[in-house]
């Protein structure tokens, strides 16, 4: 399996901050890009072989990847922009295993592993992760002429393409057709669809398409403190003489070792504490850590960690 992102586009939303360099490396933190996020996702599943299918100032990236943390990073340059169909056929053409493929300007929490062994277990050639629609605008909800309620951009009862695809080998031919259209979006995928070849995996977890400054601000006040770790990350949120509350998010399937003296607050999510399955956590639980504990969880867990 290798991992491919499309790292090809202006970001012209974004300029200035784009006029010297590529949106994938737009940094969400100090000297923490896009990319850098990216990578570690491919790296953390295992994944050693990454594909960028780069253009507009692909030297840049070259020149910041070209001795990536033991990663083999190649690249397949456009020296203008043909479409994402044509970066991805090039790609069918270089590579003869199972691809995830992602846009370059997107971060989410996603648990890959999960994602992986979805895509895996099912028939579709393609497996497409999508996620919740948010709102633009805030949302009135009104009866005759009366204001009821007002939700400020709420998540929405449909779902998104989030740029982010298994795609298995049975699925190459595919790219090869003759299509009128130049993006993915427009060809392959609506023929996949018609032969019902095309799956999509839905998860609870960040996600987020950095497309503008506005984008860019939201993710940077996320990363404010935050690490990123195997499990998950940490985020510190507050540290004052010794003192500190430090937020842990756990995906589904990994576990984090707690040390003692701490108090843990449960915001969501189930799991178990230890190697015991009848000690359970669940949300709104508060545990109190004796001695080194080690958490399992169940399904994607937020908690607080506050030190005493």
């Amino acid at each position: 399996m290798i991992g491919a992102i499309l790292a090809g586009g202006y970001g012209k939303r974004l300029k200035p901050i784009t006029d010297h360099i590529p949106k994938a490396l737009v940094e969400i933190k100090d000297n923490y890009t896009i990319m850098d996020r990216q990578l570690f996702d491919f790296k953390n599943i295992g994944i050693t072989d990454v594909y960028i299918l780069s253009g507009y100032l692909s030297e840049v990236i070259e020149e910041r990847y070209k001795n990536y943390k033991d990663m083999n990073i190649h690249y397949l340059r456009e020296d203008k922009p043909m479409g994402t169909l044509f970066s991805l056929s090039n790609l069918m053409k270089n590579i003869n295993e199972d691809a995830i493929v992602r846009n370059g300007d997107t971060v989410t929490d996603i648990n890959f592993r999960s994602f992986v062994e979805f895509s895996k277990s099912r028939d579709y050639d393609v497996v497409m992760y999508v996620t919740k629609m948010q709102s633009p605008y805030g949302i009135v909800e009104f009866s005759g002429d009366k204001v009821d309620n007002f939700r400020e951009k709420p998540e929405l009862n449909h779902y998104i393409n989030a740029g982010l695809y298994y795609v298995k080998k049975s699925a190459f031919e595919a790219f090869f057709r003759k299509y009128m259209e130049k993006d993915i979006e427009k060809s392959v995928f609506p023929y996949l669809v018609n032969n019902n070849r095309m799956g999509v995996y839905c998860e609870d977890a960040l996600w987020l398409g950095i497309d503008s400054e506005k984008d860019l601000g939201t993710i940077k006040e996320l990363y404010k403190g935050r690490e990123d770790t195997s499990y998950g990350y940490l985020k510190t949120l507050y540290f004052d003489e010794g003192k500190s509350i430090v937020e842990y998010y756990i995906r589904s399937g990994e576990n984090v070792e707690i040390k003692s003296g701490k108090i843990l607050k449960i915001g969501s999510g189930t799991g178990y504490i230890e190697n015991d399955t009848d000690k359970k956590y669940s949300k709104g639980q508060v545990i109190r850590t004796a001695d080194t504990t080690l958490l399992y969880a169940y399904e994607n867990t937020i908690m607080e960690e506050i030190s005493i």
